[in-house]
């Protein structure tokens, strides 16, 4: 097996996590702007609540996010967030689609909030494992904040499917 010989420098780290840290940058952002519209499309105060808890989240860690920018000297940039506006466009259309039933659309709205979650989740494990190359534990434990709070909403929407799916196919019995 051949052995790659790769050097990286503080410069090439800096580069590499800003590029990891626009993406998020990115989802937060259209997290922040659109989460309200997507709380209207919820049919059921369960996911109301729980997506009002993501939007608490999200500028908590938006907030974090413009701190490590500040730490690095750097500045946002949506450069390479197309995969991420494609996903949370779609998620956000949903409710353009006529003749989805209810339980269709709500499922769809979950599975949405859950596949941006675990974009948003991977793109933190890599920004931590980064920061630790990059010998800064402050911005680590920034990002492990962001991760922690991720990991509890994506929990929050596998246990509201369940509930959401129990309740429905109660009131098929």
């Amino acid at each position: 097996m051949e052995t790659l010989n790769i050097t990286r420098t503080e410069l090439d780290l800096k580069q590499l996590f800003i590029h990891q840290l626009n993406r998020v940058n990115c989802t937060k952002g259209y997290l922040e702007r659109n989460l309200p519209k997507l709380k209207e499309i919820a049919s059921f105060n369960t996911m109301k609540l729980a997506i009002r808890e993501d939007m608490e989240d999200v500028q908590k860690q938006q907030a974090r996010i413009d701190e490590i920018y500040s730490m690095l000297e750097a500045k946002p940039s949506d450069e390479g967030c197309e995969v991420i506006k494609s996903v949370i466009e779609e998620a956000y259309n949903l409710n353009n689609n006529s003749g989805k039933s209810t339980i269709i659309n709500d499922m769809d709205v979950i599975l949405y909030m859950q596949l941006i979650e675990n974009i948003e989740l991977t793109s933190l494990r890599m920004l931590k494992m980064i920061a630790g190359y990059m010998g800064n534990s402050d911005i680590k434990q920034m990002l492990t904040e962001c991760f922690d709070e991720n990991v509890d909403n994506d929990r929050l929407f596998t246990l509201i499917s369940a509930e959401y799916l129990d309740k429905k196919t109660e009131n098929q019995k």
